[in-house]
């Protein structure tokens, strides 16, 4: 009977934790879905500098062009990343809430 109080206490106090993963999890998925047309074509943009940098062997700009290819890339997939893990955690709440 303790532990069933316990786990009762302990699913209330998880309740506004849940709900806060809830509106983050949708507020990223939002801003992923909506910066990723934005993203891409600054992708293929710089991607299409370090192309024109590399013909006219401007290399300075090249490798600061890379680098820039290479933030944009990790931001990206940084946000997935995030995403999957909200979901992971999420995951495990609600099994967790379920027993």
């Amino acid at each position: 009977m303790k532990m069933f109080l316990l786990r009762q206490l302990m699913k209330v106090l998880l309740l506004p934790i849940m709900l806060v993963l809830f509106v983050l999890r949708v507020l990223v998925k939002i801003g992923i879905e909506l910066s990723s047309i934005i993203v891409g074509g600054l992708i293929l943009i710089v991607f299409g500098c370090i192309i024109y940098a590399a013909v006219q062997q401007m290399w300075p700009s090249m490798w600061i062009l890379i680098a820039m290819e290479a933030i944009l890339i990790m931001v990206t997939a940084g946000a997935g990343i995030f995403d999957y893990l909200l979901g992971e955690v999420s995951a495990h709440l609600n099994g967790f809430m379920r027993i």
